[in-house]
């Protein structure tokens, strides 16, 4: 079994990278930080709701749920969760700025008592034992180095009977020419991605784990536009006045939007969505 390509992602740089940008991710994408999901002529934020919809269409997210939200960026999912749902939400990042950002939210929409948030790095989260109904990674699994042992993770942390929903980028199932590895490769550094799977890589991380794969999804298609939109806001004024001053690394991240667009097109990467369950016991 071919393991996926694994790129050096320094994990300071990742927590930098969250902490410097996520009020301007905020300001110019909104509180979901995520791709969106077309099936109609939705505009952006719209799309990014869908997502979120297909998902826990697919997860069956049951009322009243405990959730963890593993990469909760500034707690777009984690709200949405329990307006929706009436889901109680604990959001992990490793930003300690996002965390302010979103537990001030929730105060001001009067959600502390069913939300709540905690810098954590996923690479290293010990979970508690059958501690929650369902897991929740929207688009975070991609800046985790080892996969295999962060979903054997998840799935202590679930109760039997609970579920893993997860979206997430991928690179090709099969070969790979070595332009289209140079390509992943690049997109992967200035994306702070640790490694990409495949769609059956993930499947099998997630059955290794004992969980039973229900959604195994390439939905590349629908959330393809999203990177459209982020060239768009790209070339804003304010945006191209602030590029100038900002760090290499912020510079080159800006930079890989268009490669994005080539990469979905060409098949080097792909979206996934997937759901996994918990059997009870007999």
């Amino acid at each position: 079994m071919t393991e996926p390509p694994t790129f050096q992602v320094d994990l300071d740089h990742i927590r930098k990278h969250y902490d410097r940008l996520s009020f301007l991710y905020r300001f110019l994408w909104g509180e979901h930080l995520h791709h969106g999901y077309w099936d109609n002529d939705q505009s952006a934020e719209e799309a990014q709701v869908r997502l979120m919809e297909v998902l826990a269409e697919r997860a069956g997210v049951v009322r009243g749920s405990h959730v963890l939200d593993i990469g909760c960026g500034v707690g777009g999912s984690a709200f949405w969760l329990a307006d929706q749902f009436d889901c109680h939400v604990t959001g992990l990042t490793i930003s300690p700025v996002q965390a302010k950002m979103a537990a001030r939210t929730a105060k001001a929409r009067g959600l502390s008592d069913r939300v709540r948030f905690q810098v954590a790095d996923a690479n290293q989260w010990q979970p508690v034992p059958e501690s929650v109904d369902m897991v929740w990674i929207m688009e975070s699994s991609e800046h985790f180095e080892d996969k295999e042992a962060f979903f054997k993770r998840c799935a202590s942390a679930l109760r039997p009977g609970g579920v893993l929903a997860v979206c997430a980028w991928l690179r090709r199932d099969g070969p790979m020419r070595e332009e289209e590895q140079e390509l992943v490769a690049t997109i992967a550094e200035a994306m702070l991605s640790a490694s990409l799977g495949n769609l059956s890589d993930y499947q099998r991380w997630m059955r290794e784990s004992g969980l039973v794969v229900v959604t195994a999804e390439d939905i590349t298609t629908r959330i393809a536009p999203t990177w459209t939109h982020c060239s768009r806001i790209a070339e804003r004024l304010a945006v191209r006045w602030f590029i100038p001053f900002a760090d290499a690394a912020t510079r080159r991240f800006v930079k890989s939007f268009p490669l994005m667009t080539q990469a979905y097109t060409q098949g080097a990467m792909a979206f996934g969505l997937f759901v996994a369950r918990k059997s009870k016991p007999n």
